[in-house]
């Protein structure tokens, strides 16, 4: 090498040496791994990218991160125990651009004298179930709310019946949920009459286009 040259000829045979070469400090620095001696070979991408990162050469990309649809939960009750009690939920704040709207819990609690095996959850802005005629409103019904105590008459559906009603196009508002409940096989309304009244808890999942990060 010239050492009145600031740079190295491609001749110069002290550029091709095995091990590292003191000529190339700047690699040797950056690249070579402080746990052994010598550089090492990089073996993947996410290796590449965090010698970078550790060594200052390329910024720290920060939390990952992604795009979901935003879910909101609904929790609603009510105590139906006369016949004009109103069988409606009204929202708070309207939803806009509904996607899906899911079942996460439902406890229904009933005076009937005979309890029934289940009881038919029908909310006529989701209506979801597809039955046979004269199914005693299974057809168009949410979901199916199963005996849990029948002495003391609770039912209860906690979700695992996969109870989702999707929208396309999106439903474009949802600001109320106009609720029945039937007993009796699907037969008989509880309408909040003497031996009809019942209370009602239901748990929502109200997904929406609206996006939220999630990290």
């Amino acid at each position: 090498m010239n050492l009145r040259q600031n740079y190295a000829s491609v001749n110069d045979k002290r550029l091709y040496r095995r091990k590292v070469n003191p000529n190339l400090v700047g690699m040797n620095t950056q690249f070579m791994n402080n746990s052994i001696s010598g550089n090492r070979i990089l073996q993947n991408k996410n290796e590449y990218e965090n010698v970078m990162v550790e060594n200052n050469v390329l910024p720290h990309p920060g939390l990952k991160s992604t795009l979901i649809n935003r879910p909101y939960k609904l929790v609603l009750y009510k105590n139906i125990n006369q016949t004009t009690d109103s069988q409606v939920f009204t929202l708070n704040e309207s939803l806009k651009d509904v996607v899906s709207v899911k079942l996460v819990n439902c406890l229904i609690n009933t005076t009937e004298a005979t309890a029934s095996d289940f009881l038919v959850l029908k909310i006529n802005e989701i209506k979801k179930n597809i039955s046979t005629s004269g199914s005693n409103n299974f057809n168009d019904s949410f979901a199916i709310i199963d005996i849990d105590e029948i002495d003391s008459k609770i039912y209860k559906n906690n979700g695992t019946y996969e109870d989702i009603k999707y929208f396309d196009p999106p439903l474009n508002s949802l600001n109320k949920l106009t609720f029945s409940v039937y007993g009796n096989g699907g037969a008989t309304e509880l309408d909040g009459d003497t031996a009809k009244t019942f209370t009602i808890k239901l748990e929502l999942i109200v997904e929406t286009k609206e996006k939220l990060r999630v990290y």
